[in-house]
């Protein structure tokens, strides 16, 4: 006997709410019938998915590994189930994207109302952090696709990679700050600095472009107080210390922090990189996604090109 979606609906239901009774009340069915679907899913599997204890109902190491299969799986079927309505005319469902701080600023605000406009039934879930993340989640299946920074270490072997624009990273630092007349790295060696993880150098989580920029340069690594993967933190932290961070140059021209951030114009230059379209290379896009990739990338294009 196969395993079926209503049972793996269930399985994550519990798995999500930790007990039967609110995975009831989520779902909309009895009670007896969830518990009937996870006994159904334990026997066809022949393993155990949760064990009670002090605290209600835990996932077994079986069901943690399962509960990342079945969200795949659901988000697939949903999918599916979205797509055959799109391409009838029926644009509604939902399309879940991520955007690194660059693609962020720069695009999404003009073209977010614009697709509104157009698919106003079709609900957007934006996703935020850095590109490890978001190659992360595609490849989980929890992301449509992201527009996010590729570099030539990336592994993007599973992925289709359509390339936007170069990536301009830059210095920021708060307004006033004393180091701001710096031009060059070794200037900076005693400065504190939030850096932002990346997994464009190694598969080293600790290793990042802002390590790489010293150690290009012969210079001793940077003294980090924190390692900072949202946006608006990282930019708080900085308006309002001392420390630096090495983001995008447009978040020191545009956007809720413009104001009290300068960049600091040193002749070092980080690794390249470029802004790019990201998805898995196997399974295509619904048309709603498609559509608004198709609209961020128009707009990037369009505003670089000036």
């Amino acid at each position: 006997m196969a395993l079926t979606i209503s049972q793996l609906r269930a399985f994550k239901a519990v798995a999500e709410h930790g007990s039967l009774r609110a995975a009831s009340r989520a779902l909309g069915v009895a009670q007896s019938g969830i518990t009937q679907q996870v006994q159904n899913l334990e026997s066809i599997l022949g393993a155990t998915l949760f064990i009670r204890t002090n605290r209600g109902i835990a996932l077994t190491a079986l069901g943690q590994r399962l509960l990342q299969r079945a969200g795949a799986i659901i988000g697939e079927c949903e999918r599916a189930e979205q797509e055959v309505q799109q391409l009838r005319g029926d644009y509604v469902g939902e399309v879940t994207f991520g955007m690194t701080t660059e693609p962020l600023v720069d695009a999404l605000a003009h073209v977010l109302m614009d697709f509104r406009t157009r698919f106003e039934r079709v609900a957007l879930h934006l996703r935020t952090g850095t590109s490890r993340m978001m190659i992360s989640w595609i490849r989980e299946g929890t992301l449509d696709f992201a527009a996010a920074l590729v570099s030539k270490h990336t592994d993007t072997a599973d992925l289709s990679v359509v390339p936007l624009y170069a990536s301009d990273p830059v210095i920021v630092c708060r307004k006033g700050h004393p180091k701001a007349p710096a031009r060059s790295l070794a200037e900076l060696a005693d400065c504190t600095w939030i850096a932002t993880r990346s997994p464009n150098l190694t598969d080293d989580p600790h290793v990042n472009r802002l390590n790489h920029l010293f150690e290009s340069h012969g210079l001793a690594p940077p003294k980090i107080v924190a390692t900072v993967e949202g946006l608006y933190e990282t930019l708080h932290l900085v308006g309002a210390t001392d420390c630096l961070s090495l983001e995008s140059s447009i978040v020191a021209r545009q956007g809720p922090f413009a104001g009290a951030l300068s960049t600091i114009e040193v002749r070092e230059r980080a690794i390249e990189q470029t802004v790019c379209l990201l998805q898995r290379a196997a399974i295509p896009l619904t048309p709603a996604a498609q559509e608004l990739a198709t609209m961020i990338a128009s707009y990037t294009r369009t505003v670089r090109a000036r």
